[in-house]
């Protein structure tokens, strides 16, 4: 990989032959990648496990058609909000993405903070073993019956690094949990760590930070002016085009809110606290996998 400047710090890895450009939720990582392409040939692969979703652009921020216009990306706008897309996918077409775009003689960029497809980009992703209907079915009625958090509670005791990684209103990446941890006898990190299918392109993995009172003000204006684009009129027009609240991508932080909202669960002061709060206890969540996980350069991007 070519030299590159990040932030007046040179990113120097002559093996390496893509970067991941990784950090939280609202930390400046679009602003990042205006600055490389201004320098730089490259193409962006989207690491956002919600940026895939049509009719979702505003609350996944999701970059507007002037960059993309100016510069390629990739996995945008593909998928309706009623179709899965899982680490495995994202594993499978953002290797070959990278292979395309390194033929293409331009540096594959990969931007994101979903820490679990990024590790499934680099490392491989466990396969669909240690599946139990029986034990599925048990961990669905206790969240059913309103305990996931207490579920959540108990699986960061046994497997912080894992739990950490999500919010337990993510019933479907619980309840796995709990159905590999019983039928395996193993964590889920641990078992994670045994399957393994390293890519043959090397990266070179820098997190972007910021201080962290700094972080949470940008991630509160973000919000707002989120709502100001129009959240709450992109919600509605998927509950116009059919599409469920209670599906899997509709309840994404910021859209969740919204809803609750439209259907008079919350007033309007309710859902925008909501939403700021739920996004910088995400944006933690998501600097401590970072943390916990190895990379190559930690970037402030205040200094």
């Amino acid at each position: 990989m070519i030299p590159i400047v990040i932030k007046n710090q040179l990113i120097d890895h002559p093996e390496a032959d893509y970067l991941i450009l990784a950090g939280a939720t609202g930390v400046g990582k679009t602003a990042t990648v205006v600055e490389l392409a201004e320098h730089y040939e490259i193409e962006i692969i989207s690491g956002d496990s919600r940026q895939i979703y049509k009719h979702m652009n505003i609350g996944t921020a999701t970059p507007d058609a002037l960059l993309q216009g100016k510069v390629c990306h990739h996995l945008l706008d593909e998928l309706t909000p009623d179709v899965v897309w899982s680490a495995a996918a994202f594993y499978q077409r953002s290797r070959q993405i990278v292979t395309d775009v390194l033929e293409r003689g331009r540096l594959p960029v990969v931007v994101g903070g979903a820490g679990l497809y990024l590790d499934a980009l680099r490392f491989g992703l466990f396969d669909e073993q240690h599946k139990n209907p029986a034990l599925r079915k048990k961990f669905q009625a206790k969240v059913d019956a309103g305990l996931a958090e207490d579920l959540w509670n108990q699986l960061m005791k046994l497997d912080p690094d894992y739990a950490a990684t999500f919010h337990f209103n993510n019933h479907k990446k619980l309840m796995r949990a709990f159905e590999i941890y019983e039928s395996s006898g193993m964590i889920p990190s641990s078992i994670f760590a045994k399957s393994r299918d390293p890519f043959d392109q090397q990266d070179v993995f820098v997190v972007l930070d910021r201080e962290r009172s700094s972080l949470y003000d940008r991630i509160n204006q973000r919000v707002l002016s989120m709502l100001e684009e129009g959240l709450v009129s992109e919600c509605k027009q998927l509950l116009d085009l059919g599409f469920s609240p209670q599906l899997y991508p509709m309840q994404t932080i910021g859209y969740k809110e919204v809803f609750s909202f439209l259907s008079g669960d919350i007033n309007e002061d309710e859902m925008i606290n909501s939403i700021q709060q739920n996004t910088r206890n995400f944006a933690k969540r998501q600097l401590t996998w970072f943390r916990n996980h190895p990379f190559d350069h930690w970037i402030d991007l205040e200094k």
